[in-house]
């Protein structure tokens, strides 16, 4: 009986044995993590460079630039801060989890192989890589499988595609232009001047007795200053347009000092090209955003005087 129970145990060790063998057979020290130690291990502060790549090598660059981030085959752009910072606290995020396949095939089935892959991420801290993931299929909702570069082992992680697009315009500032209205001195259009007084936008230079509509002068700031861009555009392609006056030119100044232009022309289809003198870039806006900017005028921001009592009583004789 001893003896019998002797080799169950036996067999027991060496199934238990054959079964890590399989799990992580072929597979360096590295890979036999625990499943919570992180996947990558990258210090996020140490990144100065981000690239992702398509399955046909279409490619988007990250370059840290001072406390920022810029599309470098964008036209030098700067990159959504809020975007960049929620991809980068993601992926320092993922784990490691527990190895789904270790072989070459399985990397291929899942899409994480070294020549075919749904995404492949690089991140560098000056010359040097520190991070090197393959992404690919999605098992289910905001999961997908991930094989780390030198590595065997596919494993699923929390992640998608869609937060690893490899269109610049995807990744770009859509505020870059916008100035915050309580740093504004004074916006200029060409025939009237608002200023900020007794928590209000006003017309400067106003003849007494007439008094500025608060509400259109505070839309039309919130308008001007607030504009988003959709894409950065080729200089060669619209630079000419600005040969000619603008449709549109106003000029806000800040409070600290210095004046910020905008110029607008109009552009293909539904946009206007915007040309802001505080950056060497052309960009596209929606002329929904510009039209009602167009038809400011000073006595629109003017506020319509009540009828008189004589007045209210003659239209209601009528």
């Amino acid at each position: 009986m001893k003896r019998t129970i002797i080799i169950a145990a036996t067999l027991l060790v060496l199934q238990i044995g054959l079964v890590v063998a399989l799990q992580f057979g072929g597979h360096t020290g590295s890979d036999i993590s625990k499943p919570d130690a992180p996947l990558l291990g990258f210090a996020v502060d140490a990144v100065t460079a981000l690239e992702i790549t398509g399955p046909d090598n279409d490619r988007m660059v990250l370059q840290k630039s001072g406390g920022g981030w810029l599309l470098p085959d964008s036209f030098a752009a700067p990159a959504s801060p809020e975007q960049v910072a929620a991809l980068f606290t993601r992926l320092s995020g993922l784990k490691q989890g527990f190895a789904v396949a270790t072989s070459s095939a399985a990397a291929k089935r899942f899409k994480v192989a070294d020549d075919l892959f749904q995404r492949h991420v690089v991140l560098k801290a000056g010359a040097g890589v520190v991070g090197d993931l393959y992404v690919g299929t999605s098992p289910g909702f905001r999961q997908i499988h991930a094989r780390k570069a030198g590595s065997e082992a596919v494993v699923v992680v929390e992640l998608s595609t869609f937060e690893l697009e490899t269109g610049a315009d995807k990744w770009l500032d859509k505020n870059m232009v916008q100035i915050k209205e309580e740093d504004i001195d004074t916006i200029a259009f060409s025939d009237f001047v608002l200023q900020p007084k007794d928590n209000a936008w006003q017309l400067a230079d106003l003849p007494e007795g007439q008094v500025t509509d608060a509400k259109a002068a505070g839309d039309l700031v919130a308008k001007a200053s607030g504009l988003t861009v959709q894409a950065v555009l080729k200089p060669q392609d619209v630079e000419p347009l600005f040969t000619t006056t603008p449709t549109l030119r106003y000029t806000i100044t800040r409070k600290g000092g210095g004046a910020v232009e905008f110029r607008l022309v109009k552009g293909e289809g539904d946009s206007y090209v915007l040309k802001q003198s505080e950056r060497d870039l052309y960009c596209k806006v929606h002329s929904l955003q510009v039209e009602s900017l167009l038809i400011a005028s000073r006595d629109s921001l003017i506020a319509k005087a009540a009828p008189t009592e004589p007045e209210k009583a003659a239209g209601e004789s009528e």
